[in-house]
């Protein structure tokens, strides 16, 4: 039986956050299942004290600890160990510090992105970051997950993004690294050790974020061909010139069929800036698409701009998938993405499988969701395809990773330094991380 799963360690942790933010009960602990496990509790702390003292009763237990945010993205990852404690942190979502002379903004982690869109829009200001059901996704878990969006090609990921962090480590204590300046490291950059970590190493309680104004213009073309190669070709084109777009996002005709157009393929080309520079852009990629053949030339402003990139952005999304789906995240060179996609799109109709992929074209970034697939067919499919970074399914006998990365042995020391017992999301990486 889960240590926790019993009236002195729900009483303890009910001293903590009160009696009505932690639960054992098996129906209200069902809604939160990873991959299939169900945790035997659940407590959700109010405040970066809370849940240093929920992690320090975890720790003195050794009890298994998975962190919650938004849910949006606990399909990507191996199925956990059993879970003893899930740490759910939506009550983490106030606005620390917002400074809009600075640009600068700190901000708990439960509070999700959509809500912190409509802080900084008041105020002319944006954290340029587009993940897929930004409504729902929490700061904590885009910064675990190191999520990326569309718009990365013109502004970067939270990588670049990220200036400060503070973090509630297995046994309790609080940790900080950066601060609320853009230019404030010296020595190891700590911060950056978490992002991507998917919640092994600490939970993320709070960060700190530069902002950028909102761009005076923006327009986006959506141009669609009739050939794969044409596309690409117009990529490469785009790659020799001084045109900057924000965003490059390739779409087969899986994705243009998601999105409710038709076409081969197509490519969503947006600019941003002062209302000049935007129109150049517009009139230039334009010429360059119709030089290299493209079909049909959409321009997009305002609503249909925004709701066409608030779709492209959620193609990826891992929340919901199908007992017969899967998705794949891929990266590679951005000159070898054209031969990937195609390679993709052909191991998946020998397997009869739809592929939806849209690319970040000048990224080097893939995602493709498979369907339907079974076991056989997309371990077939994988052992033919290099690059995979992760694949988000509920199917079992799954690899849920590609080929480690060079380090291991280093990442292995890492784990053991922050997590030695082995609390934090246990077996959602690879063995011993």
């Amino acid at each position: 039986m889960c240590a926790f799963a019993n009236s002195h360690l729900i009483s303890d942790l009910a001293a903590i956050v009160s009696e009505q933010h932690v639960t054992a009960d098996p129906a209200a602990c069902a809604l939160y299942a990873i991959q299939g496990i169900v945790p035997a509790c659940m407590v959700a702390p109010g405040s970066l004290e809370e849940l240093s003292a929920v992690m320090r009763v975890a720790y003195e237990r050794r009890a298994a600890v998975v962190p919650w945010g938004g849910g949006t993205q606990q399909n990507i990852g191996a199925p956990p160990a059993p879970v003893d404690l899930l740490v759910r942190i939506e009550r983490l979502n106030r606005v620390l510090t917002h400074e809009p002379d600075d640009l600068t903004i700190s901000v708990e982690a439960g509070i999700t992105l959509g809500a912190l869109r409509e802080l900084t829009t008041q105020h002319g200001q944006m954290l340029p970051l587009d993940p897929p059901l930004a409504g729902r996704a929490t700061i904590g878990g885009l910064l675990a997950t190191a999520a990326d969006g569309p718009r990365r090609l013109g502004y970067g990921t939270l990588r670049e993004l990220t200036i400060g962090i503070a973090v509630v480590e297995a046994s309790g204590r609080i940790s900080h690294g950066g601060g609320m300046v853009v230019k404030n490291v010296s020595g190891f950059d700590m911060m950056k050790l978490y992002l991507g970590s998917l919640g092994t190493l600490a939970i993320i309680a709070s960060a700190n974020f530069k902002l950028l104004p909102i761009p005076r213009a923006a327009a986006t073309l959506l141009c669609t061909f009739g050939d794969p190669a044409a596309a690409f070709a117009a990529i490469e084109a785009i790659q020799l010139t001084q045109l900057t777009p924000t965003a490059a996002e390739y779409l087969n005709s899986g994705a243009l069929k998601a999105l409710d157009r038709s076409g081969s393929c197509a490519l969503a080309l947006r600019s941003e800036g002062l209302r000049q520079a935007v129109e150049r852009h517009i009139a230039e990629l334009s010429t360059l698409a119709a030089r290299h053949g493209a079909a049909d030339t959409r321009r997009l402003d305002r609503e249909d701009d925004a709701a066409l990139w608030e779709r492209i952005a959620d193609l990826p999304q891992a929340a919901e998938l199908a007992p017969d789906e899967a998705l794949l995240k891929l990266t590679t060179l951005p000159f070898e993405i054209e031969r990937v996609v195609a390679q993709i799109e052909l191991l998946a109709a020998r397997a009869a499988a739809r592929a939806t992929i849209n690319a970040r074209a000048l990224n080097g970034v893939i995602y493709a969701r498979l369907r339907p697939v079974t076991t056989d067919s997309l371990n077939a499919l994988l052992a033919e395809l290099p690059g995979t970074q992760w694949i988000a399914t509920v199917l079992a006998g799954v690899p849920r990773w590609g080929a480690p990365p060079p380090g291991m042995d280093l990442m292995r020391r890492i784990k053991a330094e922050f997590d030695p017992a082995g609390m934090l999301n246990r077996g959602r990486y690879v063995e011993g991380i």
